[in-house]
């Protein structure tokens, strides 16, 4: 396999097609062609299925977009240390971040992360589970903060607690069931979760179950805040939100945290970076920003601070 072939098979798996792949890689369709067959020549296995409709890939194809992902993303690790080295840091750092932390110690952060590398470009996700952990797999990520992937014997990440948070559920402030007191009075509610669907079973178990109550069968999954942000304000809907992102957003978006008896769930925000990846300097900077951004809003008087920190424990 040759480093252009696998630049070449990403490129159409970003892209989605041949053509698109050509003009990203500033290639002819034909030379993009060319070595995707010499590709498949070289491996003896088919990557590509050619259609009308344009390009799939095979199960081959879906494999080898792993490596060659990690591969290119590694060499552009390697390549922004050794620039970092001399003096010349520049190359991109791509964060995933959990929506309550983007909309508070994000800003902050990155003002002073701009400030030391100024070369650096910043590409940021939304730090939802389902969004982060295959990019996190691939090596398009470098690391994410927020929720941690479900533990595991062998677990592929590597991850760093920052914080603990319990939750709430949050409605819309005129919804039927606004002022209810307990979860058994939200047993036939509709929900919506942008959680991912494999803590589906952990959603279950630790808010329904284990209080004896019936799962409900319209636990919809939404992997983006604004969408869930849009069903809430006019449908009857509920949700589940971490405290400090009902602090940040609840009188904004006119939501209400419904006064349960209940504690409903507890979370935790972890720095999560794929297990034995080295970190670059980049991401080593932007951590100790985000950490000194931290500590000093742990410190300070401002009644914003105080009141978002009440609402959770530092485990840095």
């Amino acid at each position: 396999m040759k480093l252009h072939q696998l630049s070449t098979l990403a490129a159409i798996a970003d892209t989605g097609s041949i053509r698109a792949a050509a003009r990203s890689l500033e290639l002819s369709p034909a030379a993009v062609t060319k070595a995707m067959r010499e590709l498949e020549a070289d491996l003896h296995a088919p990557l590509l299925v050619r259609g009308a409709s344009g390009v799939a890939f095979t199960e081959f194809g879906r494999a080898l977009v792993v490596h060659a992902r990690l591969v290119l993303g590694q060499l552009q690790r390697a390549e922004a240390e050794i620039e970092a080295m001399r003096g010349a840091a520049a190359g991109k750092l791509s964060i995933g971040v959990t929506p309550w932390v983007a909309l508070t110690f994000l800003p902050p952060t990155v003002q002073r992360f701009r400030q030391r590398m100024p070369e650096v470009q910043l590409e940021f996700f939304e730090g939802l589970l389902a969004v982060v952990q295959p990019r996190l797999r691939d090596g398009s990520l470098d690391f994410s903060i927020g929720r941690p992937p479900p533990a595991s014997p062998q677990s592929e990440f590597h991850n760093v607690p920052l914080f603990s948070t319990h939750s709430a559920v949050v409605a819309r402030r005129d919804h039927p069931k606004a002022g209810c007191r307990t979860l058994l009075e939200l047993e036939d509610a509709e929900w919506v979760l942008n959680w991912d669907p494999a803590s589906r079973e952990s959603i279950s178990d630790n808010l329904f179950r284990k209080r004896g109550m019936k799962v409900p069968h319209t636990i919809h999954l939404a992997h983006s805040l604004a969408v869930v942000l849009g069903l809430l304000a006019q449908t009857d809907m509920l949700s589940i939100f971490p405290w400090p992102l009902v602090e940040v957003s609840i009188a904004k978006e006119n939501l209400w945290a419904l006064p349960l008896r209940e504690t409903v769930d507890e979370t935790i925000v972890s720095i999560t970076s794929r297990r034995g990846a080295p970190t670059s300097p980049a991401a080593t900077c932007f951590l100790e920003c985000l950490r000194e951004v931290v500590d000093e809003g742990a410190r300070s008087q401002d009644p914003e601070l105080r009141r978002l920190f009440h609402s959770i424990e530092l485990l840095l």
